[in-house]
């Protein structure tokens, strides 16, 4: 009896031990496939991070001045304090941007100052790291941006579909992501946001056909969570949590960007009361066969309602309140910077006075800017998405596609209501048309791509023929890329690089451990913003003033049709302005030794600040080519000579920036730079006057030796 019970407990002990092996093995499975796929996703995004750090370190062009103006100017000046010489604008002054965005910047800018303190930098390595740190922080927010798009592609046409690797290829060689998706605009950030908040939507609330083709699509492990709705619908809530507090984010910089929000939560809320009404006229016949099923999907419905008015209620309140105390920290005191944006900006109706534009901008520039040459198939797969909203059970993703093309137009449309538009104000839609334009991209090159003779279903002439208009668009994209980045705007920053360097040459002595560091002026006589500022002058002894361009704030409507800012005052008469605004006699005497003539012209711009409101002649002056001729003739006679000259554009449309940078300054011996040989002497006559008044014989020991201190 006891061997037959014995017998039996092992064999039920056995028994258990194979079915807990086999549920092991089972459970296993699934684990090993999303242990591939975690793999594939961590390699995509991680060469996606070093392509956007590439991607930041071959930009050498300027776009706009508010990537440096709205970012790093403020987040410089939280780095180093107000007297670090960070140019603030009027918009600061104003409170009508918010602290958060250049609070990041302000912690990179204290992480790479730290750095270069720990390895001892030299003073040019270290302005250097700081000019590249921001780009490189913003580069890691791009590559998230990307990875986040492929991932939404894949939850929209599946993992491993075609359509899905397209968007990612799309991403990755789309020139204006090349050209603007690294620069630190808050729009960048906020495309960013966008689309994390894009990807953890829960669709499946705003359509029955969505959530089928999310069961289709998804893992072994999904569909088995998708069996009970309790834990469904915890899953979902967790990933609205995120969605929710990125769209707060992305609202808060950029207080547009709720559009798109209001957008989805309508389909949303239209959706949950189309089920209710679904419910209410539903026949009696079907109440009575499945009567549970009704309330509890009901309840399900109610449920997700309102989960997401929680949800928006929690994280809209959290992110306004670290907003709040940020801007507090910044500002000194309590402040709402997004309602202050629309007062400034709409009911003044200031952002008119930095441009007008025709209301068909985006639909005849925006667009095409965005997707260059991904355009003609974005706009096919713009049109598709609208029509599945008529049978969304034909189309994979459908209902999807059809929410991210309506925002993709209703952002545009409103903002083309407002007079001041920008390409990059609807950036946060351009992963949206990459997604929508994947599928015609896959019709039209995926036959001609598909090596296999069985499957291939055109004529050869035909494959031959779409291959190479596939390679003509990467080459295109390619060009343009290469181009505004390398090319369209370059001397911007390439002029700065140059202050940077005359200024650890010749006013840093790095003979002790801490070197003193004197002061040099530079002046630019450019439109305002023309150039970046402290973020890459760096150097706190450089002091420099530009042309501002204040707004007319508070000003009447006549008022501020007759409003001219300080640019503009220049740009109209520059004789006049020259005579008006600058020190009465530009400097005259050329000197060997630069610190007594830094000496002596500190001591007259004190004379001259004391007496009258007119600036000071700096050593150094920064013009563009086109006031080449009215420079020459205003300062004729002077001690300004050309030091440095360098290319900017081929082209562009405001006329006062057209031409190459041009540098002159006051000490000519300073042109020795631009030789190719250390040695070789510019034969233009200022060396052989610059002796002669020094007393120095040509050819003695005496100027050889001063010109070897020159280059030591």
């Amino acid at each position: 009896m006891s061997t037959s019970s014995s017998d039996a407990s092992q064999t039920l002990t056995k028994t258990a031990k194979a079915r807990d092996t086999a549920n092991d093995q089972h459970r296993r499975l699934p684990d090993t496939a999303s242990l591939a796929s975690s793999t594939t996703s961590q390699n995509v995004l991680l060469f996606l991070i070093a392509f956007r750090i590439l991607n930041a370190l071959c930009i050498r062009t300027f776009f706009q001045p508010d990537e440096y103006f709205q970012s790093l100017e403020p987040a410089w000046q939280i780095a180093f304090g107000n007297q670090s010489g960070a140019w603030i604008t009027w918009e600061w002054k104003e409170r009508i941007r918010s602290a958060l965005h250049p609070a990041f910047f302000a912690g990179v800018y204290l992480i790479a100052d730290t750095v270069s303190g720990i390895l001892h930098l030299s003073p040019l390595s270290r302005a250097e790291l700081l000019v590249t740190a921001p780009a490189t922080f913003q580069a890691i927010i791009s590559a998230i941006s990307d990875y986040y798009t492929w991932k939404l592609a894949q939850s929209v046409y599946g993992k491993k579909s075609q359509e899905a690797e397209t968007v990612l290829v799309l991403t990755v060689v789309s020139p204006w992501q090349w050209f603007c998706s690294t620069r630190t605009f808050s729009n960048c950030v906020e495309t960013s946001l966008t689309i994390v908040a894009l990807y953890n939507w829960p669709w499946s609330w705003t359509s029955s056909v969505a959530l089928r083709d999310q069961e289709k699509t998804s893992e072994p492990d999904t569909q088995s969570r998708q069996q009970d709705p309790a834990a469904n619908l915890y899953d979902e809530s967790y990933n609205l949590k995120t969605s929710l507090a990125a769209a707060a984010t992305a609202c808060i910089l950029r207080p547009t960007n709720i559009l798109l929000w209001i957008t989805l939560s309508l389909f949303a809320l239209f959706q949950a009361r189309q089920e209710n009404s679904t419910f209410s006229v539903s026949s009696d016949a079907t109440v009575l066969k499945q009567p549970r099923e009704f309330k509890s999907s009901l309840r399900l419905e109610r449920a997700k309602l309102l989960e997401l008015l929680r949800g928006t209620l929690f994280c809209g309140s959290g992110v306004l309140a670290l907003t709040l105390m940020v801007d507090k920290l910044y500002y000194g005191f309590w402040t709402v910077p997004p309602l202050k944006f629309f007062l400034v900006n709409v009911i003044q109706s200031l952002a008119g006075f930095y441009g007008r534009n025709d209301w068909h901008y985006y639909l005849s520039q925006g667009y095409p800017l965005l997707l260059t040459t991904a355009l003609p198939f974005a706009a096919p797969g713009l049109y598709r998405a609208f029509v599945s909203r008529l049978h969304p059970e034909r189309l994979h993703g459908g209902h999807i596609r059809y929410q991210l093309a309506s925002i993709s137009v209703i952002l545009p449309a409103f903002l083309s209501l407002l007079s001041h538009k920008e390409v990059r104000f609807i950036l946060p839609i351009l992963p949206c048309l990459h997604v929508l334009a994947a599928p015609i991209l896959v019709f039209f090159f995926g036959p001609a791509l598909d090596s296999s003779p069985a499957k291939q279903r055109l004529p050869r002439g035909s494959v031959i023929m779409r291959r190479i208009l596939l390679t003509f668009l990467l080459c295109m994209n390619a060009i343009i890329a290469f181009y505004t980045t390398a090319f369209h705007g370059q001397g911007a920053l390439a002029v700065m690089g140059y202050f940077r360097q005359q200024y650890s040459l010749y006013y840093i002595s790095s003979g002790s451990k801490s070197p003193h560091q004197e002061h040099m002026t530079v002046g630019f006589l450019m439109p305002c913003h023309s150039t970046p500022w402290r973020s890459h002058l760096v150097f706190a002894g450089i002091d420099a003033w530009a042309l501002t361009c204040e707004p007319p704030l508070n000003m009447t409507m006549e008022e501020k049709t007759r409003y001219l800012d300080e640019a503009d005052q220049f740009y109209a008469d520059p004789s006049m302005w020259l005579r008006m605004n600058m020190a009465r006699y530009p400097p005259r005497t050329r000197r060997l030794f630069p610190q007594q003539h830094r000496a002596l012209m500190h001591a007259d711009s004190n004379a001259i600040k004391g007496t009258q409101s007119r600036r000071e002649w700096p050593e150094y002056l920064a013009f563009f080519e086109q006031l080449e001729n009215l420079m020459q003739t205003q300062l004729r006679n002077s001690g300004y000579t050309e030091c440095w000259r360098t290319f900017n554009t081929h082209w562009h449309d405001d006329w006062r920036r057209q031409g190459d940078i041009i540098v002159w300054c006051q000490h000519p011996e300073r042109k020795l730079l631009k030789s190719s040989s250390r040695t070789e002497v510019p034969r233009d006559g200022w060396w052989q006057k610059l002796l002669y008044r020094n007393g120095i014989k040509r050819g003695s020991s005496k100027e050889k030796g001063i010109r070897k201190n020159l280059w030591t």
